[in-house]
């Protein structure tokens, strides 16, 4: 079991969602989502983030096929975690993210243009779904 305040990522290759929870793991809410630009810029938003809100630990979407089965895009999301594990130093948790991009449409389709804008992208509301799971299953 994770202790502490989370960081749930919904890697995209533009965009990546971020939502958090607080220590106890039983308030989830979106955060702005941040460009997916390049690796420095990333790191450097990332770590001001982490920093800021005093993060424990990372929990990251894997995006399965339905089937179960794995493909290019959890090979792209593992590399980004290889990656983030070098530049942050903080543990990891992959969770399957199966639907939770149709959840947050479903959801994003309900909000009113100012919701919309302070999360910037749908992605935000998917990391909160993926948070969300995770919390529910540890």
């Amino acid at each position: 079991m994770i202790s502490g305040r989370i960081l749930a990522l919904d890697y995209g290759t533009q965009n990546i969602g971020l939502a958090s929870c607080d220590e106890l793991g039983i308030a989830v809410r979106p955060l702005p989502s941040i460009p997916n630009t390049n690796r420095r810029e990333l790191r450097r938003r990332l770590r001001a983030i982490l920093d800021e809100m005093g993060i424990a630990s990372l929990v990251i979407g894997l995006p399965m096929n339905m089937d179960g089965s794995s493909g290019v895009s959890v090979d792209r999301v593992r590399h980004f975690i290889l990656h983030l594990q070098e530049d942050l130093g903080l543990p990891v948790v992959e969770v399957d993210e199966r639907l939770s991009t149709v959840e947050a449409n479903e959801v994003w389709h309900t909000m009113n243009a100012r919701q919309r804008r302070r999360y910037r992208t749908i992605d935000s509301l998917a990391a909160a779904f993926i948070l969300k799971r995770f919390l529910e299953e540890s």
